[in-house]
C-alpha cells in the first residue's frame, strides 16, 4: 500500500484544517496509508517510506514556519545517498499555505527548498489568513490530485 505523508504547522488552526482537507481528498481515491503529522513530529523515516508528500505552512515573516524549516533541516542529509543520490528525487509533492499577505512568499520558500530534495511539485493552494469553503474544497482537490498522480506513477 502506498503511503502519503502530510506534514504541516498550524498555530491558528487554518493550516491544520487545510491539512485535514488534503487528507480527505487522498482518502477519496482510496488504497493509501495517510500519515498526518505536525512538522515537529515528522522524521526521516516518515519521508523515506512515503510515495508522496503534502506540506503545509503559515506564512511567517514572508517565509515558511520555523518548524517546517526544521523538518527539512532534520531530514535532508538522512535522505541522501552517495550511491543513489536523493532518495526523495521525483517524489510527488503538493503544498498548501495560508498567510496574512496571501501566503505567496512562504510558497516561494517551499519551492526553493523542494529543489534541494528534488521533489516533483505538482500543485499548490495558497490563501490569505481567512479560510473559506472554496479554499477547503481546493485542498480536497489538491489531495485527490496528489493521490491520483501517485497511483498513476506506479
Amino acid at each position: 500500500m502506498n503511503k502519503i505523508l502530510i506534514v504541516y504547522h498550524s498555530q491558528s488552526g487554518v493550516v491544520e484544517r487545510m491539512a485535514y482537507a488534503v487528507k480527505e481528498g487522498i482518502e477519496k481515491i482510496g488504497n493509501f496509508e495517510v500519515v498526518l503529522k505536525k512538522a515537529e513530529q515528522a522524521n526521516q523515516d516518515d519521508l523515506k517510506t512515503a510515495s508522496g508528500i503534502a506540506i503545509g505552512t503559515p506564512d511567517y515573516f514572508d517565509y515558511m514556519a520555523g518548524t517546517v524549516k526544521d523538518f527539512f533541516d532534520r531530514t535532508f542529509y538522512p535522505v541522501q545517498s552517495r550511491i543513489a543520490g536523493s532518495l526523495t528525487a521525483n517524489m510527488l509533492c503538493v503544498f498548501f499555505v495560508s498567510g496574512g499577505t496571501g501566503g505567496q512568499p512562504a510558497m516561494e520558500s517551499l519551492k526553493k527548498i523542494s529543489m534541494a530534495f528534488k521533489f516533483k511539485v505538482i500543485d499548490y493552494v495558497v490563501c490569505g489568513p481567512h479560510l473559506s469553503e472554496e479554499i477547503l474544497e481546493r485542498c480536497v482537490e489538491l489531495g485527490r490530485k496528489l493521490a491520483e498522480t501517485v497511483k498513476n506513477k506506479q
